[in-house]
């Protein structure tokens, strides 16, 4: 009896100790991102969405990188058919969980997808220069494969070898492995001092963006393009625009601005400038002659408006005069006015529409551009009223 009560009291203690811990000791906290990307991943698991499962407990492992993560991704990998996934991921699950209870039954499970698809398996070389780079295959949440010269087997089909080496910049390069032919890639790593940043700014979004004659993406670019020191070939190209390409000059360290401007023309072309801190696209397609133009015909069909209402003025004037009314001296004034607007109208009218027939013939038109153009007016007034004065050389 005196025991048992004895027992009772040390309980009592014990639990009145545990009591006064500060809360955060007793209940561990869960990282809310990882807590949410989980719950999403077993919803998905339990209905079947194997490959969005796999990619919510990626999710998971990216906010808190747990060893059982990597199980369950390539349970999902396994389940979806995505046997070669499925081997990456239990393979890393042992790596990282050498002590679990679940690790002789997923190498085992490894060496059945290994089997299952051995004879499929194409295996790829990767040199880089200089060696000892990090490689990854696609995706780098996948794990590396190893360091360079580095030899490994893939599934047929389309990849993207990335290489990685301390004081170098990152290297990309694509691959196709076809079934019975082993594949190779060689990449050269360029050192950190030896590259520029290029931004580009282009008009046109989607518009294909290609460097030295390889594809580097569409318009907009994410970022920077990270080139060597050196001379590059940029061009930019969309349907229905005009191609263009250009020489840049990049400097080690540099930070190149080059905007481009595309011309809604299918011929050729080139961009007229790229420099550090702005660039300029090039020119503007044979729109701009017949805007001018018709910004004339414009004007003078105003003239004619102005000079018929100065007509009408005119003869009403006229007729008080010969009836001997008379005559306010704000509408001569008006009539001034409507006489000097008519000339301007109508001469400036004239030489826009001049003007733009000379851009359009000298200028990709029929005619050749050797020679200048030049072309000119202003207003001039007498003791009456006012008139245009054009001239000018072609």
């Amino acid at each position: 009896m005196k025991l048992s009560r004895t027992l009772a009291l040390a309980l009592w203690m014990v639990g009145g100790l545990l009591a006064t811990l500060p809360a955060q000791v007793a209940v561990a906290q869960e990282n809310p991102q990882y807590a949410a990307a989980k719950a999403k991943a077993r919803q998905a698991f339990s209905e079947g969405r194997y490959e969005d499962a796999a990619l919510l407990f990626r999710e998971a492992f990216d906010a808190e990188p747990r060893s059982t993560l990597l199980y369950n991704i390539g349970l999902c990998y396994e389940k979806s058919g995505n046997v070669q996934s499925a081997i990456v991921f239990y393979e890393r699950f042992v790596q990282a969980a050498p002590e679990s209870a679940k690790r002789p039954a997923v190498s085992r499970k490894v060496a059945e997808l290994k089997t299952q698809i051995g004879d499929k398996y194409v295996e790829v070389s990767v040199e880089t220069m200089p060696p000892d780079a990090v490689i990854f295959v696609d995706d780098k949440s996948k794990g590396a494969m190893g360091t360079s010269p580095l030899t490994f087997k893939l599934l047929p089909g389309s990849y993207t070898i990335i290489a990685e080496k301390s004081g170098h910049e990152p290297a990309k390069q694509s691959v196709r492995l076809d079934a019975g032919r082993p594949g190779r890639v060689a990449m050269r790593l360029v050192s950190t001092d030896r590259v520029g940043a290029v931004q580009l700014f282009i008009s046109e979004t989607g518009a294909q963006i290609s460097v030295d004659g390889r594809p580097v993406g569409r318009a907009p670019l994410p970022e920077a393009l990270r080139l060597p020191a050196g001379q590059h070939e940029l061009t930019v190209m969309k349907p229905g625009f005009a191609p263009y390409k250009t020489l840049i000059q990049v400097a080690a360290g540099e930070e190149k601005r080059v905007t481009v401007d595309l011309s809604g023309e299918s011929g050729g072309g080139d961009i007229a400038s790229a420099s550090s801190g702005g660039g300029g696209g090039g020119g503007g397609g044979k729109i701009w002659p017949w805007v001018v133009m018709g910004v004339g015909v414009a004007a003078v069909g105003g003239g004619v408006v102005t000079g018929l209402s100065a007509q009408n003025l005119h003869d009403q004037l006229t007729e008080k005069r010969n009836n001997r009314q008379p005559i306010a001296p704000q509408d001569i004034d008006t009539g001034n006015q409507f006489v000097m607007l008519t000339n301007v109208l109508i001469g400036a009218g004239s030489a826009l529409v001049v003007g733009g027939v000379a851009w359009w013939l000298f200028d990709g038109g029929p005619l050749d551009r050797g020679g200048s153009t030049s072309l000119g007016f202003g207003p001039t007034a007498d003791g009456n009223g006012s008139m245009v004065q054009l001239g000018g050389t072609f």
